[in-house]
C-alpha cells in the first residue's frame, strides 16, 4: 500500500509524482520479476507522458492534485495485484493489463489538465468531451482486446488537449 502523499509546492509536485512512479516500478519489477521487461516497457513511456503533463498542471489546486494522487496510488496498488493475476494466464495478459492501466493512468493526468483549463473555450469542452467518452469506455473494458483502441482515443485527447492550450 502506497502511503499517503504529502503536501509539495505546485513546483515540486511533479518531481514528487514522478519519484512515485519509478518507485513503483521497480517495485512491480521486483514483485514480479517474469513481468519486469513488460512493466519497463510500458511504464517508462507512461512515466515520460505524464511527466509532461504534470509540468502543465502545477497551477491545479491543492484539493484536485491530492485527489488525482491519491487516485495514482491507487491505480499503482492495484496494478500489482492485476499484474498477479494476469502473470497465471497464457499469452500476453500481462502485457494488456499494464496497457489498459496505463490507458487509465494517463486519461486520469490529462482529467487534472483539463480542470486547470476549465472555461478557456470551445476546444477545452471538445477535450473534456473526449476525455469522458474514453473514461467510460475504460469503465466498460472487460476484453483487453480493447486496448488498440483505447489507445487511439488517447492519442485523440493528447491532440485535443494540445489544441485546447494553445487557445
Amino acid at each position: 500500500m502506497t502511503a499517503p502523499a504529502p503536501t509539495f509546492p505546485p513546483a515540486a509536485r511533479p518531481a514528487a509524482v514522478d519519484q512515485r512512479l519509478a518507485r513503483a516500478t521497480a517495485g512491480l519489477c521486483r514483485d514480479h520479476p517474469g513481468a519486469a521487461t513488460a512493466v519497463r516497457g510500458v511504464l517508462a513511456p507512461l512515466r515520460d507522458r505524464l511527466r509532461r503533463v504534470h509540468e502543465q498542471c502545477q497551477q491545479a489546486e491543492a484539493a484536485a492534485w491530492a485527489v488525482y494522487t491519491a487516485d495514482l496510488d491507487r491505480g499503482l496498488d492495484e496494478l500489482s495485484v492485476e499484474i498477479g493475476r494476469a502473470a497465471e494466464r497464457p499469452g500476453a495478459a500481462v502485457d494488456e493489463v499494464l496497457s489498459t492501466a496505463a490507458v487509465r493512468l494517463e486519461l486520469r493526468a490529462w482529467q487534472l489538465r483539463l480542470r486547470t483549463l476549465r472555461g478557456e473555450g470551445r476546444d477545452v469542452q471538445a477535450a473534456e468531451q473526449l476525455a469522458d467518452r474514453l473514461d467510460q469506455r475504460l469503465a466498460q473494458v472487460t476484453d483487453t482486446d480493447a486496448v488498440a483502441p483505447l489507445n487511439d482515443d488517447l492519442a485523440d485527447l493528447r491532440r485535443a488537449v494540445t489544441d485546447a492550450e494553445r487557445g
